[in-house]
């Protein structure tokens, strides 16, 4: 994989999209956030970026805040 870094912004736009697809919804609505987990790697993996360690705190918190809206 690549030295690129992907930026934060990037992610989070990868996250709402992922977070919209019905395929990342179990069968009683919830996320599966596993799946949304995936497809920000993908998204990043295509374009040739890795996925900063600080993400992940952001992606926790981008969680909760979904699962409490």
């Amino acid at each position: 994989m690549s030295g690129n870094v992907a930026r934060i912004e990037d992610l989070v736009d990868s996250f709402n999209n992922a977070v919209r697809n019905p395929d990342n919804l179990l069968g009683d609505g919830s996320v599966n956030w596993n799946f949304v987990d995936a497809d920000i790697h993908m998204d990043a993996g295509e374009a040739s970026l890795t996925i900063p360690e600080d993400w992940y705190v952001m992606f926790d918190h981008l969680a909760n805040v979904y699962e409490n809206a």
